[in-house]
């Protein structure tokens, strides 16, 4: 699914994550500075399924088991969302090239 811009996938993810918005209380507007943890109050398995739909949603597994690893390891706990974005570009495109 080569060509996707990161416009894209942002509108993707906000699609998505409107969707599961059903089991979390985040009213505000969500933009690609928008804290994961802190601002949407996601916890790991939120993280989880938020993967799951957007796997579901391109038609292809990415490595987000990894990603989430990774994340654990930084010595930031946060994540925003444009670093899901640029997440998705990358694995979606093989590169980070737009």
């Amino acid at each position: 699914m080569e060509g996707v811009t990161r416009e894209v996938i942002f509108q993707d993810l906000l699609g998505i994550l409107d969707r599961l918005s059903e089991d979390w209380e985040y009213a505000g507007e969500i933009t690609p500075d928008t804290l994961v943890l802190a601002e949407l109050e996601l916890e790991s398995i939120d993280l989880v399924v938020l993967g799951e739909h957007v796997e579901e949603h391109y038609g292809t597994p990415l490595p987000f088991v990894e990603f989430l690893t990774e994340l654990a390891q930084r010595e930031k706990s946060d994540i925003r969302i444009a670093d899901i974005v640029e997440f998705i570009h990358t694995h979606l495109n093989g590169s980070k090239a737009e």
